[in-house]
């Protein structure tokens, strides 16, 4: 598969994030009892969203203030090397999401294992994916008639992703795998510009985060052809599965999380697992998360743990059989 690159940029800041050496205790401002939660991405999209949805509920619940701070770059890999390096006393978390455990197999250094360096807390949203295509520009009246044309003639068509291993990126090349086609998956910053080139026709598909294209579906900008979960989303009830449609091994999700780095204690696990699962079963944040095409996920730390061992090693085998290098 041919894959857009990140930039020189994304380098340059990395490099120099280890260089200095990142600050290992919350902020002096807040004291001993202000916890910063680090979104490595920037403002705005669903890890920043969701994350703001639970955050004074959680403190709320522990007695602390916490503060989100944004940490954006190398698709996430500076917010999370700065969690990683942090003392183990919990008053420095990272709220991330399923790209964190994909980083190591498509960009070259990354300063941490995202497995060995962080301590799972628990997964918090689900985040349902749909294959989205521009209205004015595909075509093909129903997935099933899209889907053989990718097969036939895989060069008319492009993918985008939002980030370099994006649940996007990895499902175009998990489909590639399966269809036994070749065509080119663009990385995009964000999803922002990856639904703008689609709009525009830029690009041609995408396998993309429900919340960032509802709106676009509902407008008729984009088509929605099917969705990459389980089971049917309630908001896209007319949109089949990819399983429906014979493709049983493409079941990709987004999700957030939360992660302590290693050695966390495990009182201060219980302590922010108890919280936060408290505010994800609030009937209001969870009907504001519904807003989003989102859902909250009630699992245990081990759960997490067990999620983030398998999922590495699937992404491990989807890349390398796409051959997907990092770059």
């Amino acid at each position: 598969m041919a894959i857009g690159t990140w930039g020189r940029r994304d380098t340059l800041r990395l490099a120099a994030a280890t260089a200095l050496g990142l600050p290992a205790a919350a902020h002096a401002q807040g004291g001993r009892n202000t916890a910063r939660l680090i979104v490595p991405y920037a403002p705005g999209g669903t890890t920043d969203v969701t994350a703001r949805l639970l955050t004074n509920r959680i403190a709320e619940e522990l007695g602390q203030t916490w503060v989100i701070e944004n940490r954006s770059g190398a698709n996430g890999a500076i917010g999370a090397q700065e969690v990683a390096r942090s003392a183990p006393d919990g008053l420095n978390l990272l709220y991330s999401n399923e790209v964190h455990l994909v980083l190591k197999f498509v960009q070259r250094g990354v300063p941490f294992d995202a497995v060995t360096d962080f301590t799972p807390i628990l997964r918090t949203v689900r985040i349902p994916y749909v294959l989205v295509g521009g209205a004015n520009h595909i075509h093909q009246p129903d997935a099933r008639a899209l889907l053989a044309a990718v097969r036939q003639e895989p060069n008319r068509f492009t993918f985008a992703g939002s980030t370099l291993g994006s649940v996007g990126q990895l499902g175009a090349a998990a489909l590639g795998q399966k269809l036994g086609a070749e065509f080119t998956i663009v990385a995009y910053r964000g999803s922002g510009p990856a639904v703008n080139d689609l709009v525009s026709g830029a690009v041609s598909l995408m396998f993309a985060p429900l919340g960032a294209v509802q709106p676009l579906i509902e407008g008729g900008q984009l088509k929605a052809f099917a969705v990459t979960a389980k089971e049917r989303v309630p908001l896209l009830p007319e949109v089949p599965t990819m399983v429906e449609l014979g493709y049983p091994e493409m079941v990709f999700e987004g999700w957030t999380g939360i992660w302590g780095p290693r050695h966390l204690p495990a009182e201060k696990v219980a302590a922010v697992h108890g919280a936060t699962t408290s505010a994800l079963r609030d009937a209001e944040i969870v009907r504001r998360l519904a807003a989003l095409g989102c859902a909250p996920i009630l699992e245990s730390s081990d759960d997490f743990t067990r999620l983030v061992e398998e999922e590495q090693a699937r992404n491990g085998e989807i890349t390398q059989a796409a051959g997907i290098r990092p770059d």
